[in-house]
């Protein structure tokens, strides 16, 4: 199970933390587990590989959430019983690595001991209650126009019909996946790690104060320069790398 959802491609047994990386809607795991390279020893890097991308292309499209969810944790402990876990989530894998974290510590008594999320506001957020019809329901032209509105899907994919052909699919999986996301927030917070919030700073704007809601620990706020994939950029990639590594030595 662990081989299938985690892609380390540069492997440290002898890592204090796991640093699990989970993808923006559509998105893979190679380019996250490619960062292994540039952290230090003590940082063992995974990206979350969902079916139907990569190394699992011949697998179907899931829009399972729950299994997802229960097939991620199993992975995680299977493959980092005794390790520190450190979370990082873009766009979706924001509210993936969230949620991801909620059962870990509902079912194994395990949270991560750092967070870090990008580029979308809190799952509870007012902002997150998108209205019209569920992205399940709607054509695949719908969906396109749903994407441009949306943001954040470089234009040269959406105006190509042979690339959305192949990003269509896992698009549509993704953001159907996140519908059924529910990040339960009361009144108390659900965790108790800190939490470091980033976004790009020519992004849509993002409810990120209420992602403070999320966990009793500290939390921080910083915006970078870029649009919504500003993570891509080679400084801006350079520096969460740094500051990732820096609050964990």
């Amino acid at each position: 199970m662990s081989d299938k959802f985690l892609n380390c491609l540069f492997s440290k047994p002898k890592a204090k933390f796991a640093l699990i990386c989970f993808p923006w809607a559509g998105g893979g795991s190679n380019f996250y587990a490619q960062w292994g390279k540039m952290f230090p020893e003590f940082i063992e890097v995974c990206g979350v590989t969902l079916p139907g991308r990569e190394g699992r292309f011949r697998e179907p499209c899931s829009t399972d959430t729950e299994q997802i969810l229960q097939d991620t944790c199993t992975a995680l402990i299977n493959r980092y019983p005794d390790r520190d876990l450190v979370f990082w989530g873009h766009s979706m894998g924001a509210l993936y690595s969230l949620d991801t974290a909620l059962r870990l510590k509902a079912l194994h008594h395990k949270q991560p001991v750092r967070m870090f999320c990008s580029g979308i506001s809190a799952p509870h957020a007012p902002e997150r209650k998108i209205s019209g019809s569920r992205v399940s329901t709607m054509s695949d032209s719908d969906f396109i126009e749903f994407l441009k509105k949306l943001g954040g899907t470089p234009e040269q994919v959406l105006s190509d019909p042979e690339m959305m052909k192949l990003f269509i699919p896992p698009l549509r999986a993704d953001y159907v996946m996140m519908e059924g996301f529910s990040s339960q927030i009361g009144s108390e917070p659900p965790l108790s790690c800190p939490l470091h919030i980033f976004d790009g700073e020519d992004d849509v704007k993002h409810n990120l104060k209420a992602w403070e809601d999320v966990t009793s620990g500290e939390t921080t706020t910083q915006f970078l320069p870029g649009g919504h994939f500003y993570l891509k950029e080679p400084s801006n990639q350079s520096y969460l790398i740094s500051h990732i590594s820096k609050s964990l030595e």
